[in-house]
């Protein structure tokens, strides 16, 4: 999952120009690695900073910072974090991307800020770091803003198929029929587990039948295509691009990653703001109610025109929602 963030054009209007400040970067030794991160302005010990941390797993916070975060630098303290291996920041020579090591990173950046608590805002795989973190050190977390997260990868491949089945019925028909489609069907119900690796077997199986690959994740992740055409443009302009690197690393055989899901939501107690668009096929709808159901002080958001990435499609809705959040109790 690509991560893919809010169009400049479409926000523009926003911000008034005299709030625009410089991005001030930032590279550090954290946890044996070079980060780089940016910050609105300088970070003080008395802030509770938002800490955005973008998706792919791989790729980068350039386009988010470009535009959402103009908006969001005139009215709070905030960082972007290149996690490890991604964007500006450097490769682990060892080729470490554990979820706890990027614990690890995610707490050493705190400690680097010199702050006691922060905001955490992840979208897609870093709403994964985002809720893990928040899961692991809940005294560290004020608010949490999980973006089109994904926080159900086994409920996310139900929603693979889904896309798959209603965007390209043919590839769906022909993965039924591979034996990837009899090996699902062969799964128990209650092996979330297995279901997962069955799942993305079959919608292997039916995207290698399409003449494009990408359209199915085109159609996964977009509700409006003009948002697409400009993060396009966006990534072209940052130089940077996802090496597939961190993503084979946790999907390898060895990795569980597949089958994640929240597994202590009981933790989670800090005010949460759990944010989807309502045709977002990558992480799926409904993990996102059902994790929303869950927690006890959480806001649901699901935003009607967008996929899986609401601030770039619905920029005025996206922003209205994080500050109506943030203001309140």
């Amino acid at each position: 999952m690509r991560s893919l963030l809010v169009a400049a054009v479409l926000i523009a209007g926003l911000v008034a120009p005299s709030a625009r400040a410089a991005q001030i970067r930032h590279d550090a030794v954290i946890n044996g690695i070079r980060l780089t991160y940016w910050t609105s302005r300088p970070i003080t010990p008395t802030d509770v900073p938002v800490v955005f941390l973008h998706g792919g797993p791989g790729y980068n916070s350039y386009s988010f910072r470009m535009t959402a975060g103009q908006a969001l630098d005139a009215r709070y303290p905030m960082v972007y974090l290149d996690e490890r291996g991604s964007g500006e920041s450097e490769r682990p020579w060892r080729g470490d991307y554990t979820l706890s090591t990027q614990m690890e990173d995610i707490e050493g950046l705190r400690r680097q800020l010199g702050v006691e608590r922060m905001v955490l805002a992840g979208h897609s795989f870093g709403g994964t770091l985002a809720v893990e973190y928040a899961q692991t050190h809940p005294q560290r977390v004020a608010r949490l803003i999980l973006i089109d997260a994904a926080v159900d990868l086994p409920g996310a491949l139900e929603s693979w198929m889904q896309t798959l089945a209603s965007q390209f019925p043919k590839a769906y028909a022909a993965a039924e029929r591979s034996d990837a489609g009899k090996a699902l069907r062969a799964v128990a119900p209650a092996d979330t587990c297995a279901l997962a690796h069955a799942r993305m077997a079959f919608v292997g199986a039916g995207m290698a039948t399409l003449p494009d690959g990408h359209a199915f994740h085109d159609r996964q992740q977009f509700h409006v295509m003009a948002a697409k055409q400009e993060q396009e443009r966006l990534d072209a302009q940052s130089g940077l691009r996802n090496t597939g690197e961190i993503g084979a690393a946790l999907m390898a055989p060895e990795s569980n990653f597949i089958c994640y899901s929240v597994h202590h939501p009981e933790r989670l107690r800090m005010p949460t703001l759990v944010l989807v668009g309502a045709h977002d096929g990558a992480v799926g709808v409904a993990p996102q109610r059902e994790l929303a159901a869950r927690l006890p002080h959480a806001t649901l958001v699901v935003l009607p025109g967008s996929a899986h990435f609401t601030y770039q499609e619905e920029p005025e809705a996206f922003l209205k929602a994080v500050n109506g959040f943030m203001q309140g109790n």
